[in-house]
């Protein structure tokens, strides 16, 4: 948890070293564990606090327009996380502000453009907003639905040496030999250093999620992804629904898109210029849509974010290649390369 929102829990009266829970009957689920993860407490008066800043009003939007040329660096870091907080409804007044003469006050103003715009639904604040209004209103109304309880969210905040066991609510499938860890509040797949092929997935079953054989039969996913310097073109690091993946090259020119088959790698949508060079050791937002149509087809609608690029790719497959809904995963496949890492992982369920 960063300086700013620790600093943001402060002013609103909310005590960093409690955490107790509404009800002991209360469901664990990613709400309560991202909570409890970033020590934040989760009794009704503490959220009904933090709550408070997330409803835009002018006195508040003003206030941190002020700090945000503060002369403390966690200041303007406070400031700067209670406008992402108040949500997209900031933008109107963002854009009607003067021109600042500081550099630094127009870059922040212009993160929190950028944030807000692409609609970043796996940042920390949009998480977390997410998770208070929800198990909010679920104490409040039962019978009301929150869409936060029509998520999957994994911000991978446990550390795990190796993920030979699984990680938490996922399995690890791999080749032999081939394994990850979670660290600093990211998986990380690693890579190889010979030239033997090799798969990583972290997998995510619909039974262990939503209790039926398959997912619903229109959802999104979008994570953090990316990976490390090495072997760029030989390894590529993606996403897969059923038994196609939607990956990329970390490093290499033009990144090298394509669709393929999980089980024998043939290729459904051939290679393709993303129109930039997706960065390594730097996260790159994967949004992967998907809707299984009438005609025994599903559609996959992908887009990948590397700051101002972007790429977009839309394919009809067979539902013969893409098999049944019932799993999804974050892969790494490939030979010599560096290590694949994700991070922020989140799966809508409520198909809009």
């Amino acid at each position: 948890m960063n300086a700013a929102y620790r600093q943001l829990l402060l002013v609103t009266g909310v005590c960093l070293g409690l955490s107790s829970f509404s009800s002991a009957d209360e469901p664990k689920d990613w709400r309560t564990e991202l909570l409890a993860a970033e020590k934040i407490p989760t009794d009704t008066d503490s959220l009904k606090a933090l709550s408070q800043k997330f409803h835009l009003s002018s006195d508040q939007f003003e206030n941190a327009v002020q700090r945000l040329s503060a002369d403390q660096f966690a200041k303007r870091q406070q400031a700067q996380s209670e406008m992402l907080l108040m949500g997209r409804d900031v933008l109107p007044l963002i854009r009607k502000l003067p021109d600042s003469g500081s550099p630094e006050v127009r870059g922040r103003l212009a993160e929190i453009v950028r944030i807000l715009e692409t609609n970043d639904r796996c940042s920390k604040d949009e998480m977390l907003r997410l998770a208070v209004t929800g198990l909010l209103q679920q104490r409040e109304n039962p019978n009301a639905v929150h869409e936060s309880q029509k998520m999957f969210v994994e911000m991978f905040s446990e550390p795990a040496g190796s993920l030979t066991k699984g990680y938490r609510r996922m399995n690890f499938v791999a080749s032999p030999g081939k394994d990850g860890k979670v660290e600093n509040g990211m998986a990380q797949f690693w890579g190889s250093k010979n030239q033997d092929e090799g798969d990583q997935r972290l997998v995510l079953d619909a039974k262990s999620v939503t209790g039926e054989a398959e997912f619903p039969k229109k959802f999104h996913i979008e994570v953090k992804i990316s990976g490390l310097a090495g072997g760029e073109g030989a390894y590529h690091v993606g996403v897969s629904v059923g038994n196609v993946r939607a990956l990329f090259h970390p490093g290499f020119t033009d990144g090298g898109f394509r669709i393929e088959r999980v089980d024998n790698h043939q290729v459904l949508v051939p290679n393709m210029n993303m129109g930039f060079d997706p960065p390594v050791d730097k996260l790159l937002r994967m949004q992967v849509k998907v809707e299984r149509l009438n005609n025994l087809q599903a559609k996959m609608e992908v887009v990948i974010i590397s700051g101002k690029d972007q790429f977009h790719n839309s394919a009809t497959l067979r539902l013969s290649d893409v098999g049944k809904f019932d799993k999804i995963s974050l892969d790494r496949s490939g030979r010599t390369g560096g290590d694949a890492i994700f991070d922020d992982l989140l799966v809508d369920f409520s198909g809009n």
